[in-house]
């Protein structure tokens, strides 16, 4: 994706939190749908942390793999969806899971 392109339609807060309600419930597809707006984003802060792109790789799997599970059964995200996010891969990075 560049500059130019267009930002996809689950790109603002109250869409990613919207999407994460929906995964709460059990709804794949709209984690999925966060994953695929979220996920450059926490790789990206994964990468700054570690300084490795193997690094990053491996984290981002289990970064998501936690906010499914810790999402299940609430009503909304703790915080704001990216920000939580960003914690979690800070935890990650830092290795204080």
């Amino acid at each position: 994706m560049t500059m130019t392109d267009a930002a996809s339609p689950a790109t603002r807060d109250d869409d990613l939190d919207a999407l994460l309600v929906r995964a709460a419930t059990g709804d794949c597809e709209a984690f999925v749908a966060f994953y695929d707006a979220t996920a450059p984003r926490v790789y990206a802060v994964l990468l700054s942390l570690t300084g490795l792109a193997e690094k990053a790789d491996a984290l981002l799997e289990g970064i998501y793999v936690e906010a499914w599970e810790r999402m299940r059964g609430r009503s909304a995200p703790p915080c704001p969806g990216m920000q939580w996010m960003s914690a979690i891969a800070h935890r990650h990075a830092t290795g204080r899971i």
